[in-house]
């Protein structure tokens, strides 16, 4: 009987280790993570946890460069007044998707505080995954009204700092390998609809949701330089005034975008 049941006790445990990130492997708090974490090390702008699992020290040094990066790519200054003056960085074996506090919902909560998967960490680590200045660019641009332009601005960094790695639930170097983009993730972009429910429950409409995002701030970021992207993304109202800060509409920066017109 456990002769026959070796072969699928294998499957099943290749299949827990392969699970897509949008899929939660554990149920755990924030606040669980926080509380029975341990201080790793203490840098400048970061300091760097671990939870169930043993950290190298010298990830502060690739943060806080990150940390540096962010500011210089974005010219933004961390806004430490409201979100705390050093950015707390949790690692931790029991979080399946790597977020900021309160995760989408950070504005109505807003800390300096990033948790990473297993998987964000050691892709880090090799210099292969960029999820972690994601991450760090969420507390840098926490005032929002567009999801869409806030997870494509995040992966926008990423890639600028970290060309051809793999950002959240993308693998890298697909930039081209996506265009027929699902109707309902294109009325989302450059809008100030909220996250639709399925970006957290279906893997395949989660990452061309991100994707998707991405290559629309690319474009208007590569049309009109950074400056202005941020007044779009400071708007309450950026369906409406991209035509007066590009002078084209949402629908002709999509389709651009997407490369379908």
């Amino acid at each position: 009987m456990l002769k026959k049941a070796g072969p699928i006790l294998i499957l099943l445990c290749i299949f827990a280790g392969n699970a897509h990130p949008a899929v939660p492997r554990r149920s755990i708090s924030d606040e669980q993570v926080v509380a029975r974490a341990q201080l790793v090390a203490n840098g400048a702008y970061v300091e760097i946890y671990q939870h169930g699992a043993v950290i190298e020290p010298s990830f502060l040094k690739m943060m806080e460069s990150a940390y540096e990066e962010v500011q210089r790519v974005t010219g933004l200054k961390l806004d430490s007044a409201t979100l705390g003056s050093k950015v707390r960085v949790y690692v931790s074996d029991a979080i399946s998707v790597s977020h900021v506090w309160r995760g989408y919902h950070h504005p109505s909560d807003p800390k300096s505080i990033i948790f990473l998967n297993l998987r964000a960490y050691h892709g880090a680590m090799g210099g292969k995954n960029a999820t972690h200045v994601h991450e760090l660019t969420h507390l840098f641009t926490w005032r929002y009204y567009s999801h869409t332009l806030r997870e494509g601005i995040a992966d926008y960094v990423a890639l600028k700092i970290f060309p051809g790695a793999a950002v959240g639930p993308n693998h890298g170097n697909d930039d081209l390998a996506r265009r027929n983009i699902a109707p309902e993730i294109i009325e989302h972009l450059g809008t100030t609809k909220p996250a639709p429910e399925w970006v957290s429950t279906d893997p395949t409409r989660r990452s061309d949701y991100y994707f998707a995002s991405y290559r629309l701030v690319k474009y208007l970021v590569e049309s009109k330089g950074m400056e202005t992207f941020w007044k779009l993304y400071a708007s309450e109202n950026p369906e409406i005034d991209i035509k007066s800060l590009y002078g084209f509409d949402r629908k002709e920066a999509v389709q651009a975008a997407l490369g379908t017109r």
